[in-house]
């Protein structure tokens, strides 16, 4: 048996987050002055959990955000998983919160009722979300199973950490909102990895939500932003 740690981080503020604009899979930018102040601190307060495995999202921004903490854990390679992209929000990736709400908020409102097929037209569902999601971290903990790793982050983004956090901890996708975050905020949760790795047999234990203390010294311990609708 190998008990992990998975610390699940958000990545940094970018300049779309900053513009409110509506940010997934489709916007590639990187991280904002202030993003990289953020990822700064996120890297020093994980600087002593004796990392074993750094993966972060295809995307600049979570990249970015995950060297900030390789700097602190010698020895160590990040690797990248597109699985682990922001959700695609098709033809409104990229359009001011204000534009997108119209479009964006009946399908958000029949999610929340249960409807996680409902989507953008051109973009992906919560259930899209879910399976690529959950199929990275089924090869994350087969590889910390093999290798005996008890400490891995993960860095990714704000709708489908919502989506990964419901999936893993409470088995259902209508408590996503309760995962709150902000920009470089982690999750830690805890697993048991015994023999084949089933995700829906697995008890994941949230050992600490939403950890945003290293952020106090930047002022912006505050709501997460439009991205992470």
């Amino acid at each position: 048996m190998v008990q992990v740690n998975l610390f699940f981080a958000r990545h940094g503020q970018t300049d779309a987050n900053a513009q409110q604009l509506l940010q997934g899979s489709g916007l590639n930018g990187p991280l904002s002055i202030l993003g990289r102040q953020q990822a700064s601190a996120l890297g020093t307060a994980l600087r002593d959990k004796d990392l074993d495995m750094i993966v972060a999202s295809g995307m600049e921004r979570a990249m970015e955000t995950a060297r900030h903490v390789l700097a602190h854990h010698q020895g160590l390679a990040m690797s990248t998983d597109p699985r682990l992209n922001e959700i695609s929000w098709g033809m409104m990736d990229g359009a001011s919160f204000k534009t997108a709400g119209p479009v964006l908020e009946p399908v958000v409102s029949k999610w929340d009722s249960g409807d996680f097929d409902a989507k953008i037209e051109g973009g992906e569902s919560i259930n899209d979300c879910r399976r690529r999601l959950l199929a990275a971290v089924t090869d994350i903990l087969e590889e910390a199973k093999e290798g005996g790793h008890k400490n891995v982050f993960v860095c990714m983004h704000g709708r489908v950490l919502r989506v990964l956090m419901a999936a893993l901890v409470d088995k259902d996708m209508r408590r996503m909102n309760r995962f709150t975050h902000t920009n470089c905020c982690y999750h830690h949760i805890r697993v048991d990895v015994v023999g084949d790795i089933d995700l829906d047999k697995m008890v994941f234990e949230a050992v600490r939500i939403d950890v945003r203390d290293h952020l106090k010294s930047l002022e912006i311990n505050r709501p997460e932003t439009v991205d992470s609708v």
